[in-house]
């Protein structure tokens, strides 16, 4: 963790990210992120993720970038409404 947290402070990326191709059809979309990555921190992501998929970000707290690593049972509960 420590690691990570000095590579994402002193390294910047030299592109954009690219877009992903979206289905046509309409599909539930869920978007979440740790409150402390630092890679893609709630700040920045949340404006894309409304503006590209027309949805909230929702923000797990007390994790970080790697939240399915750090806790692989946390990111369940936002998807199925909190029952895990």
């Amino acid at each position: 963790m420590e690691w990570m947290t000095l590579v994402a402070r002193h390294s910047r990326s030299g592109g954009a990210p690219g877009r992903a191709a979206l289905p046509a059809k309409p599909v539930t979309r869920t978007v979440f992120t740790g409150e402390h990555d630092v890679f893609l921190p709630p700040k920045r992501l949340g404006a894309a993720v409304t503006r590209t998929l027309g949805v909230e970000l929702r923000v797990l707290p007390g994790a970080g970038h790697l939240v399915v690593e750090e806790a692989p049972d946390r990111p369940a509960a936002p998807v199925d409404g909190g029952t895990r």
